[in-house]
């Protein structure tokens, strides 16, 4: 008998060590305590990783054989820890530290530094790529959350250009939309300013910072922060010049790394001092003006490896269709990598998702794919969205 129990404990014990755990955690600044978000979470040895939410809270699944995890930040220092046996952490992260009184010249304008940097980024993206990514979305109409959709989407990134094919392996929907909807209401419901297949590609063909470099309306300043250990980073700020009246301006910032000029940040929105330039657009047999746009990329550099591991995309219009429509829209969806890989792949192009949006696809999904991947986290106020649309 007690032969029969020590054989049962040895294989359990073998048997939870065998499977996968799940690591969960807070990220926080250790001077202040207060939450780091996008906060790059990754297994040494492997592709896999997440984000830290605006809540600094993160879930990550560790494979069997692997114990490491690193976490990294723009503005915090590197950190890397062994995780033995431990299922709940609390990180601390210390603020990176910058030489405030060295001056370093650069002998070429922030226009000029900034095209180099887009060069240099593009070359080396252009290895083909196979993302596994969690894509979420949500739709706001006058003001009113209306619908959200999530799901685990492959994208594969095709040599230079940034156009991807999307396969979507899992999906999640939830809206406030009702069968006995008016017409009305059905095409106010249609309406969806993201589209799912190129969520990816205006990070990867960097389209907004190259629109900004072919236009004379802006202004670049250029900041070089350099830490002790002699790694320093650019950051260009893009601002309009005097007397610009037009109205799709962008303002924001451009992080590169000094050293290999990879951009590691994108962070551009509408000009809010142009924003009352706005016009109505014919678009078609509709009517549009752009109230907002919102782009932000975030990319890591591990060794040799570049890629792009977060991505946001929003965009609020005012749409005027006939009759039916006569409202205001928006729609914000991120992407989060989870894991990649390089190379060239034949992949099954019938199974390729061709709708522009992923709410089109409905409930499809085989588990609670948000409970059992390393997607970003939803903050609280984010699950209140969610839940009052159940």
């Amino acid at each position: 008998m007690k032969k029969l129990i020590l054989l049962s404990f040895l294989f359990l014990s073998f048997f939870g060590l065998s499977q996968d755990r799940i690591l969960t955690g807070f990220i926080k600044e250790i001077k202040t305590n207060i939450p780091i978000e996008k906060v790059s979470i990754s297994i040494v040895g492997t592709n896999i990783g997440t984000l830290s939410n605006e809540e600094g809270q993160f879930r990550l699944i560790i494979p069997t054989g692997y114990s490491k995890i690193t976490f990294s930040h723009l503005n915090y220092n590197f950190k890397e820890i062994e995780i033995d046996n431990k299922i709940n952490l609390e990180i601390f992260l210390e603020p990176k530290e910058y030489i405030l009184d060295e001056v370093v010249i650069n002998h070429k304008p922030g226009k000029s530094l900034l095209l180099d940097a887009v060069n240099a980024s593009k070359d080396k993206l252009e290895k083909s790529l196979l993302l596994n990514t969690y894509y979420r979305e949500f739709v706001n109409v006058d003001g009113k959350y209306t619908s959200f959709a999530d799901g685990i989407l492959d994208y594969y990134i095709k040599r230079k250009s940034g156009a991807s094919d999307v396969y979507v392996k899992q999906s999640r929907v939830i809206d406030l939309k009702d069968e006995n909807a008016t017409e009305r209401e059905k095409t106010i419901q249609s309406i969806n300013l993201n589209d799912v297949r190129d969520a990816v590609k205006n990070a990867y063909n960097f389209k907004f910072v190259s629109y900004i470099l072919k236009s004379d309306n802006y202004y670049f300043q250029v900041d070089t922060k350099k830490e002790a250990n002699g790694n320093s980073i650019e950051v260009i700020t893009i601002e309009p010049k005097e007397g610009i009246e037009e109205e799709i301006i962008y303002t924001g910032s451009v992080t590169y790394d000094s050293k290999s000029k990879l951009i590691l940040d994108i962070d551009l929105r509408f000009s809010p001092e142009h924003k009352k330039y706005a016009i109505l657009h014919n678009i078609l047999i509709a009517k549009i003006k752009f109230n907002d746009f919102v782009r932000k990329s975030t990319f890591k550099i591990d060794g040799d490896k570049y890629v792009m591991i977060y991505c946001q995309n929003k965009v609020n219009a005012y749409v005027k269709f006939g009759n039916k429509i006569n409202n205001t829209f928006e729609s914000l969806c991120d992407v989060t990598t989870l894991d990649y890989k390089e190379g060239e792949f034949n992949l099954d192009k019938s199974k390729k998702y061709k709708e522009n949006s992923l709410f089109k696809n409905g409930n499809k999904f085989t588990e609670e794919f948000w409970k059992k991947n390393n997607v970003i986290l939803l903050n609280d106020a984010e699950e209140k969205i969610i839940n009052s649309l159940k």
